[in-house]
């Protein structure tokens, strides 16, 4: 989870198909592409890490893989509807996401 080079390739060799099955099996199932299917596996581990406040949002974003912490921000706000930070301070607060 923490390899920011693991691919859609990796993966569908990982699962032992072709990349065109895996796409169209993800698809099926998830409504997502392969690598938005990572991705959201990716924040949504982020995510349980920012609520655990363990760790600085930049340490989290290395952590599942982002190389900066501005690409994790835009992809967690885009899934999230709101930036990392806010996340943690609402769940903290007590607030439903």
């Amino acid at each position: 989870m923490d390899n920011p080079d693991y691919s859609v390739q990796q993966f569908s060799q990982d699962m032992g198909m072709d990349r065109t099955v895996l796409y169209k099996k993800l698809q099926s199932i998830t409504g997502l592409a392969p690598s938005d299917f990572m991705r959201s596996i990716l924040l949504k581990r982020a995510a349980l890490s920012l609520i655990e406040g363990q760790y600085p949002m930049a340490e989290v974003a290395e952590m599942v893989g982002f190389n900066t912490p501005k690409y994790f921000s835009m992809y967690f706000k885009e899934a999230f509807g709101m930036n990392p930070s806010q996340y943690a301070q609402n769940v903290m607060s007590g607030e439903r996401t």
